[in-house]
């Protein structure tokens, strides 16, 4: 008895299962319920197969155990073999329909679960129950013919899944062997995934505003700023599993760099030492945690992988740069088959400034040769934009070395001021177009942006609105869409700006000039009168 029960205990431990023995007379059932929330078993189908017959005496203080000579395990010279290396089978006197079972010893529960469960897609179910909701009843014989000790097998359905070709995940089920009519409960080894930004850093000055929505699935960032993501998931279920595969990937776009040495993997709140291999020029990585790093937590313990990443200069040719993380896991203790969690996005947006520049006309021409600089307070201090070539970000520095942007023919400026973050800036326009007054004073614009949260992902939206003030000037408010592939240009605030043209100077004192005109004309005329008069004075 002891090592029989030795048996059922390893058994638990993989895919298959044994059942209790049942009262005589009575109907038995065996329910799977799950109450796993990252998993669903709805519409799935559990099947039964009796490995065991058993009886029991009255007290049910005794039990024996054997096999019948029909049982399909016992017929299959396959499994009869695999039964015969882990069990001693011995032959009933005056009953040639049965043999009784005992496990031999040193015997290895693990082993003889892996070889059975490989002829069970070949057997036949004795009993068979669909799940309705997230629970399965399979009923079984009543009284005698029922009892005994069965295999159960069966999947489940990842709940966070979007791809209808990814395969269910192999569940082993753990039945009890003190209820006549047990629960089980489904096992199965699913990680979930959740990935997020916690925070934007400029230089070490974390910019709170920077994250648009509570899920921190979008934030803006300008170039050069420091980005912080953590991908979170679980210790799966390892029930039944030898070996675990469980890997993080992670690929970012052009315009994002990992800060390698950022890496920082805790699980259950202990830091563990895995360094990610990265690949693709360094733009993905892949962050294994091996099998018996996981095998000493409990499932369902916190799995948490924080880094950085910093905004390059490519961002300025995207219209948002996105990160993508999933993990690849086991799907079955018995094959090497993998699946893969849906993908989880974020989003670094940064944001543009552009001129609109017209003439205060009804046709409201456009204006070239406006110059301007854009500044933002620091305190009482203006610091000027400035685009670093050497270290490809942007930078803040004074007046005299701030980059100019002049207007062309279309009155739009000639590269847009690029790679901001949300904030109050102003255009000081330093020379007017030719023939036009220069504006009295800078044009102020403050960008905002928020995510909408609508559509089929966390964050689908990014609407920003800028406002502007003096000068007769507006701004137009943009939208850019996340689940669009990068095909919109970088999302600009547009500030259209309007010079009134030049006018004559207004005269002052009387009648100005126009006296001395006449005044010129009359001695003019007069000289001319005295020299012909003389002439003819001389002639006489």
């Amino acid at each position: 008895m002891r090592k029989f029960f030795a048996l059922l205990l390893a058994m638990v431990m993989t895919m298959a299962a044994c059942f209790t023995v049942f009262a005589a007379g009575t109907p038995h059932s065996i329910t799977i319920e799950n109450t796993n929330t990252s998993i669903s078993i709805d519409g799935k189908e559990y099947k039964a197969y009796k490995l065991f017959d058993s009886t029991q005496n009255a007290d049910k203080t005794a039990y024996s155990y054997y096999m019948n000579v029909e049982n399909q395990f016992y017929v299959n010279t396959g499994t009869k073999a695999v039964v015969e290396k882990y069990f001693t089978l011995t032959e009933i006197a005056g009953d040639a329909s049965k043999v009784s079972v005992t496990p031999k010893d040193g015997f290895d529960a693990r082993k003889f679960g892996d070889e059975m469960q490989k002829f069970l897609a070949e057997a036949t179910a004795d009993k068979t129950a669909t799940a309705s909701g997230e629970k399965a009843v399979i009923d079984l014989e009543a009284g005698e013919a029922g009892q005994g000790y069965y295999l159960i097998t069966g999947t489940v359905a990842p709940k966070d899944q979007t791809d209808p070709a990814q395969a269910d995940v192999v569940s082993a089920v753990i039945v009890t062997n003190e209820d006549p009519d047990p629960v089980a409960k489904p096992k199965a080894g699913i990680p979930t995934l959740d990935k997020k930004v916690t925070r934007i850093e400029e230089g070490s000055t974390e910019i709170e505003t920077a994250i648009l929505d509570d899920k921190g699935k979008a934030a803006v960032a300008k170039v050069g700023s420091t980005v912080s993501y953590e991908l979170d998931s679980t210790v799966p279920d390892l029930t039944g599993y030898r070996d675990y595969t469980f890997r993080f990937g992670d690929a970012i776009t052009a315009g994002l760099d990992y800060v390698k040495g950022s890496f920082r993997l805790e699980i259950n709140g202990n830091e563990e030492q895995i360094a990610p291999a990265f690949a693709d020029g360094d733009k993905s990585f892949t962050l294994t945690i091996p099998f018996d790093m996981l095998s000493r937590y409990t499932a369902g313990d916190a799995i948490k992988l924080t880094y950085q990443c910093t905004v390059n200069e490519k961002a300025l040719t995207y219209d948002f740069d996105k990160n993508t993380a999933k993990i690849t896991y086991s799907r079955s203790p018995y094959d090497d088959k993998t699946n893969e969690t849906p993908d989880k996005d974020t989003y670094i947006i940064n944001l543009n400034i552009d001129v609109d520049k017209v003439a205060d006309s009804a046709e409201g021409k456009k204006l070239d040769g406006a110059q301007f600089k854009l500044y933002r307070m620091d305190g009482n201090s203006k610091l000027f934009y400035k685009w670093n070539t050497t270290d490809k970000k942007v930078e803040w520095a004074a007046e005299a070395d701030a980059d100019v942007f002049t207007t062309d023919r279309e009155g739009k400026l000639d590269k847009q001021i690029q790679g901001l973050d949300q904030g109050e800036y102003y255009l000081l326009e330093t020379k007017a177009p030719a023939g036009y007054n220069a504006l009295s004073a800078p044009v102020k614009v403050v960008i905002t942006a928020t995510a909408d949260g609508t559509g089929e992902k966390d964050s689908t939206k990014v609407e920003y609105t800028a406002e502007v003030d003096g000068n007769a000037a507006t701004v137009k408010n943009g939208t850019v869409d996340l689940t669009e592939e990068q095909k919109e240009a970088q999302p600009v605030a547009v500030a259209t700006i309007v010079n009134k043209p030049g006018q004559v100077l207004p005269s002052t004192g009387g009648i100005g000039t126009t006296l001395f005109y006449i005044i010129g004309s009359v001695l003019m005329i007069g000289a001319g009168v005295v020299l012909v008069s003389r002439k003819r004075m001389n002639i006489q």
